[in-house]
C-alpha cells in the first residue's frame, strides 16, 4: 500500500466580527485567519496517516467478512465526538471518491488539537486528507480544484489549502490577500512574536450554541475594518481588535476570562479567544 503522513495544524482568529444571518442560513463574518503550528506556537499538531491500495490483490485483502466500507477510519489521541465513519476525513475521501473512484483506503488520525476550541483543527484534518489523496492517487488537482472540494467540507476549510494569513469574509470561505499595511503588521508578528495557546479541558464550546448567543452586527452600522485595526502597533490591539464571541462565551464559561487575565499578567502583548472558543491565545515577544 502507498502511504502518506501529514501533520495538520490550526488557525487563530485575530479579531472576529459576526453579522446578521444570510438568506442561506449562514452568518457573515470578518476576521484575520493566522496559521499556527509547532513552527510558531506551542501547538502540538494532529498526525494523519493515509494508506491506499495499489493493486487488486491488496484490495481483496482490504475487505473482510465484517468490513465492507471503501474507507476505514481509525481515531486515537484526544476524544473525537461521533462515530469514526462520520469524521470529516471520511467525508473528504467520499467527495473525491464520487468523482475519481479512489482505491480503498485506511485513515489513521491521532488527535492532539482539541475539538471545540475554535482552532479549526477538524477543518485542517479534512483538507490534509484531500491533499494526501491528491498525491497518493495521482489526481493532479490544482489548488483551485482542491479549494472547490474544501468549500464542500466546511466554511473554514478553504483557508487550509494555502494556509497563509488572509482576510476572511462571507461565511468564512472568501479569502482575500491582506492590504500592504496589514501584511507588514503580520510580517512583524511572524518575525517577532510567538503564539502561546491555553486549552481548558472542561470547556467544550458548541459552535451552534455560540452563534445563538452572540450579538449580531448590522452591515449598516459603521465599524472599523479589521485590516485597518491590525495595521496599528500590536500593543494597541487589546481593546480594539475584538472577537464578538468572547463576551457571551465568557459569561457561559467564566474560567476562560481568568485564563485571558492570566496571559495578560504574564506579559502577552495581545490576548484573545479564537473562533467561537474555547482556546485562548497570547502573542508574546520572542525575547
Amino acid at each position: 500500500m502507498k502511504q502518506a503522513t501529514l501533520y495538520p495544524g490550526a488557525k487563530i482568529n485575530i479579531g472576529l466580527y459576526v453579522f446578521q444571518k444570510r438568506e442561506d442560513g449562514f452568518h457573515e463574518i470578518e476576521s484575520i485567519f493566522y496559521p499556527v503550528g509547532p513552527h510558531n506556537s506551542n501547538l502540538e499538531p494532529d498526525k494523519l496517516s493515509i494508506s491506499v491500495c495499489e493493486n487488486e490483490s491488496e484490495e481483496t485483502l482490504f475487505y473482510t467478512e465484517n468490513y465492507s466500507e471503501k474507507v476505514r477510519m481509525i481515531e486515537c489521541g484526544l476524544d473525537y465526538p461521533g462515530y469514526p465513519q462520520d469524521n470529516i476525513c471520511v467525508k473528504a475521501y467520499e467527495l473525491l471518491d464520487a468523482d475519481f473512484q479512489l482505491p480503498p483506503a485506511v485513515i489513521v488520525l491521532e488527535k492532539h488539537i482539541p475539538v471545540g476550541a475554535g482552532l479549526g483543527g477538524g477543518s485542517s484534518d479534512g483538507v490534509c486528507t484531500l491533499k494526501a489523496l491528491n498525491e497518493l492517487c495521482n489526481l493532479n488537482l490544482t489548488p483551485e480544484q482542491l479549494t472547490f472540494y474544501a468549500e464542500k467540507l466546511g466554511s473554514d476549510c478553504p483557508f487550509f489549502i494555502q494556509n497563509e494569513p488572509r482576510l476572511v469574509t462571507g461565511r468564512g470561505e472568501i479569502l482575500s490577500i491582506l492590504s500592504d499595511k496589514a501584511q507588514k503588521a503580520i510580517a512583524e508578528i511572524k518575525e517577532n512574536y510567538t503564539v502561546q495557546l491555553v486549552f481548558s479541558p472542561d470547556c467544550f464550546v458548541s459552535t451552534k450554541k455560540a452563534y445563538s448567543i452572540v450579538p449580531k452586527r448590522s452591515k449598516q452600522e459603521p465599524y472599523p475594518p479589521m485590516e485597518e485595526l491590525i495595521a496599528e502597533p500590536v500593543n494597541t490591539w487589546q481593546d480594539r481588535v475584538v472577537n464578538d464571541f468572547e463576551a457571551p462565551v465568557f459569561k457561559e464559561f467564566p474560567q476562560l476570562q481568568k485564563v485571558k487575565d492570566s496571559l495578560k499578567e504574564t506579559g502577552a502583548a495581545y490576548v484573545s479567544m479564537t473562533g467561537s472558543g474555547s482556546a485562548i491565545f497570547g502573542l508574546f515577544k520572542k525575547d
